[in-house]
């Protein structure tokens, strides 16, 4: 229900209330009023009809004093007269006869009276003649009058009432409309504009009432917004650099623990082209021996080439751009570009091979296996192995992370974290290794990409059991 329809609706209903209290009591004042009239007119009538019946009485006698009382009924048509001799108020059969017994001479004494027909008010005046008690003037009326004024009013009341009614309900409903509905109509429009981050255009509602007040507060809301989403954007941009060059500076510390093994990669063939080379350019080769030494010498070049690019590729600053991946490769291609570090470490890695494809940024993700899979060497023992596991999973973690997840696992069997550090490995700059072995920001960086794609990164750590990582990357259903 509207707001201006239950206001109408409460405006008739006050009125209708208010006019029904007030013919209440109208009915009762005028019927009250209207008793008191006819029980007073009945003993002026009473009182002057009784005097002339004694008057009568006393000259000619009970005959006459009849006929006074006949002819007054028959002048009357609305109030019936007769004459009640004394006697027959004796009776036992007379209602009113212990009341009229004491009833002075000249005085008047009035009841309402039940009668087949209906109720009556019947007035007894007392008559005598000399000093004796003769009998008393009776008269009786229905109660027809005062229950016509009762209609009357009743009638009027509510003729008044639906003409109010009506007249009252078109003009709230006309008046709520412009005064209510009109901006309060405007105030919605302006509501849902805001919901949807649109705080321009202002609104423009008269400034004489509350709606009015309200509009310019709702203004100056939609000012202090404006300014507010303005300066979230500019932190979250700066948030944004900063957390592109907290990702970038991971990546160049990866590049520097990557360093040593990547200078052993390429010593062994370049030692190759130059043994070659200087031989060739000695003149101590055969054109056969030449051309194998320039294929050889090409080659080791091309391992070279290699190398550099993937270590160029994960060091260099890239935008995030998503695309279908198969992260199967990308764990590869990552085992490959640290093998250097895990030949020098002496240890094996070990990759359940299996599709495992979703939307997600090729080169984030490879930070992130870089990160779990270059913590879980140094954790590693000598001789130790790392196993890698890509499945799909159908668990929701809460209602931020619904659905179907592809789980990248990575576990060592090294010594493990200590419990009192798991809840802590994910913090910026936290770290247990030994000064110039970490920065503290690996984990870190991992959390905030995968967060960045919707997922969601474990760890377990049970006692002397080595430590496992689980990244839990939105995946697509199967179609």
């Amino acid at each position: 229900m509207n707001l201006v329809p239950k206001l109408t609706t409460g405006l008739i209903a006050g009125t209708v209330l208010i006019l029904a209290c007030n013919a209440y009591f109208r009915v009762k004042r005028e019927t009250a009023l209207l008793q008191a009239d006819r029980v007073h007119n009945h003993a002026l009538v009473g009182r002057a009809l009784g005097a002339a019946v004694s008057a009568v009485w006393r000259s000619d006698g009970k005959p006459g004093a009849l006929r006074v009382v006949q002819g007054a009924n028959e002048r009357e048509g609305v109030v019936r007269i007769r004459w009640v001799d004394t006697a027959a108020v004796g009776t036992e059969a007379h209602a009113e006869a212990a009341a009229l017994t004491a009833l002075p001479v000249g005085e008047t004494l009035t009841r309402v009276a039940p009668t087949p027909t209906g109720d009556e008010r019947v007035s007894y005046t007392a008559v005598a003649a000399d000093t004796e008690r003769v009998g008393f003037v009776e008269l009786s009326e229905t109660l027809d009058a005062e229950r016509s004024t009762a209609r009357t009013i009743v009638t009027d009341t509510l003729l008044t009432t639906l003409t109010l009614v009506i007249v009252c309900g078109a003009l709230a409903a006309l008046l709520g409309l412009w005064f209510v509905g009109r901006p309060i109509k405007a105030l919605s429009a302006k509501a849902r504009r805001i919901g949807t981050g649109d705080f321009s255009e202002p609104l423009a509602l008269p400034e004489g009432d509350e709606l009015g007040l309200l509009a310019i507060e709702v203004n100056a809301m939609c000012e202090r917004l404006t300014d507010a989403t303005r300066r979230v954007e500019r932190e979250t941009a700066a948030r944004i650099a900063t957390l592109e060059q907290l990702r970038h500076v991971d990546r160049l510390t990866t590049v520097g623990k990557l360093a040593s093994g990547v200078a052993h990669e390429l010593g062994t063939p370049l030692n190759v082209v130059s043994a070659r080379a200087k031989m060739i350019a000695k003149g101590e080769t055969t054109t056969e021996e030449t051309t194998e030494y320039a294929r050889i010498i090409a080659d080791a070049a091309d391992r070279m080439t290699k190398i550099i690019r993937q270590l160029l590729a994960f060091a260099r600053r890239k935008a995030t751009q998503k695309s279908r991946c198969d992260l199967s490769r990308v764990a590869r291609d990552t085992i490959e570009l640290l093998r250097p570090m895990a030949t020098k470490a002496d240890v094996r890695f070990e990759i359940s091979e299996a599709e495992a494809v979703a939307d997600v940024d090729g080169d984030a993700i490879q930070q992130v296996f870089t990160n779990l899979f270059v913590n879980a060497i140094q954790s590693a023992p000598k001789g130790g192995k790392i196993d890698v596991s890509l499945t799909y999973e159908q668990r929701a973690r809460d209602d931020a992370h619904p659905g179907r997840h592809l789980v990248v696992t990575v576990h060592d069997n090294g010594e493990g974290i200590a419990p009192e550090h798991l809840a802590h490995v994910f913090e910026p700059f936290f770290t247990t290794k030994e000064v110039g072995q970490g920065t503290g920001l690996g984990l870190s960086v991992t959390h905030g990409i995968v967060e960045d794609h919707g997922g969601f990164i474990e760890v377990a750590s049970p006692h002397g059991m080595g430590a496992t990582f689980q990244v839990h990357l939105p995946a697509k259903e199967p179609s």
